[in-house]
């Protein structure tokens, strides 16, 4: 029986590689006792190993971060100062006829004057023949195009897979919130949302120390690592020790951040005409010194201390009634939000492109850029909002809140904010507790 196994090893073994250690290993078995010789007998349950049966494993191809199947990387770099899709690869020897063929099938794609110095690109050959075949352009770390041209040429753009990590940062100002979010290793740019959620409630330019902040934000990972800003799912913020939240709550109608009783955050006026810190140099007051004219008389706007040229914003939605150059006023514009809220913005070094009488501007676009023309004695914006047609102070007046939820919608909310009001707290408790 022994020499008849041995036999068939061998007859086998010369047809089919694969198979040997199969084989070998039930001889030994077999041999030593351990495998029973019922368990290697033929019978109608174990069918016998025949060359018609046998099948071959093959080995499986591994697949890049691109999805393609792997090939030999032979360049990761950046494109230089004056470099091309030219430069580049004749470089690595490909023929100018073929590079001239990859930028005609490049068309409508990708152009090839759009390349910018510090763009990461891969090159990369066929193991098999020895030669380049792909080139892979990233426009960032996400968006790139491929050029191929192993078989036939083809380009074509792609996008690395982004997934989200909800993660959670707190703080105590002591200086800034930049410098709050910088010491917890936060990208920064997130306090320009914190801002934008509560740019009607909270005055980002007066900003004292000890206010407190809780983030709740889903972080972009793309190769395992954080890019970019993430999105503010939740947030509170304490401020001249009142405690604002805000959620972010979407329904078939709208998308929008709310506070804990379902109340729209969004305001028809933004508190202030900039998207970053500005400083007050000075406020609103029915009598106050001219500085040009040197008497007293009232100053009906809040002027911000900004370099010239720093993009004004228009604090609502509405019409410009009003762009042109004004005498005293300088170069102004005028926006009508509705029946009963007007906004000014004064002494402007020159209007956003666009900006006329007559036409429609968004909350949060520019419209013109701080400037000091018209009777001024420096660079400054005159910021000023009418009420029914009579001046307010912008820093005081209260403004009116957008649509709220209500019904079974609201009750829906109050359950789905319930576990982030819970993170939120813990968290901010624990930060206060190390401060301590």
């Amino acid at each position: 029986m022994a020499a008849l196994i041995i036999y068939h090893t061998f007859i086998i073994l010369s047809r089919v590689n694969t198979v040997f250690l199969v084989i070998i290993g039930i001889f030994c078995l077999s041999a030593c006792g351990l495998w029973t010789e019922k368990e290697i007998s033929i019978s109608e349950e174990a069918p016998a190993i025949t060359l018609a049966n046998l099948q071959e494993i093959k080995e499986q191809q591994l697949i890049d971060e691109y999805g393609f199947k792997q090939r030999l990387l032979v360049d990761d770099n950046t494109i230089k100062r004056n470099e091309s899709i030219y430069t580049i690869l004749n470089s690595f020897g490909v023929s100018p006829q073929t590079i001239y063929a990859i930028n005609e099938e490049a068309k409508g794609v990708f152009r090839s004057n759009s390349l910018r110095p510090g763009q990461r690109y891969l090159v990369y050959k066929n193991p098999v023949s020895d030669k380049v075949d792909r080139l892979i352009i990233h426009f960032d770390k996400i968006n790139y195009v491929v050029f191929d041209w192993a078989d036939k040429i083809w380009v074509d753009r792609g996008a690395k897979d982004v997934s989200k990590l909800q993660m959670v940062t707190s703080g105590v100002i002591t200086s800034s919130l930049y410098q709050a979010l910088k010491d917890n290793e936060v990208n920064p740019l997130l306090g320009s949302k914190l801002s934008e959620i509560f740019a009607w409630q909270v005055d980002f330019f007066s900003l004292q120390p000890n206010d407190k902040f809780t983030i709740v934000y889903e972080q972009p990972i793309v190769d395992e690592e954080p890019y970019g800003v993430g999105d503010i799912v939740a947030a509170t913020f304490t401020h001249k020790g009142k405690v604002y939240e805000a959620f972010y709550y979407e329904n078939d109608e709208r998308a929008a951040f709310f506070d804990r009783e379902g109340k729209g955050l969004q305001k028809a006026l933004l508190k202030a005409p900039f998207k970053y810190n500005q400083r007050v140099s000075s406020g609103f007051s029915h009598n106050r010194f001219h500085p040009v004219l040197k008497r007293n008389m009232p100053h009906y706007g809040v002027d911000y201390a900004a370099p010239i040229g720093t993009p004004v914003i228009a604090v609502g939605d509405g019409e410009v009634i009003e762009a042109r150059y004004r005498g005293p006023n300088g170069n102004i514009v005028k926006i009508k939000h509705n029946g009963v809220y007007t906004t000014a913005y004064l002494h402007l070094n020159g209007f956003a492109p666009g900006v006329r009488k007559g036409v429609r501007v968004k909350q949060g676009q520019t419209i013109g850029y701080v400037g000091k023309t018209g009777r001024v004695t420096g660079v400054h914006l005159d910021y000023r909002i009418y009420k029914n047609d009579k001046p307010v102070n912008p820093l005081s007046i209260e403004l009116p809140a957008s649509k709220s939820l209500a019904g079974e919608e609201l009750q829906s909310f109050k359950l789905y904010i319930e576990r982030y009001r819970y993170l939120m707290r813990d968290e901010l408790t624990n930060i206060i507790a190390s401060l301590n």
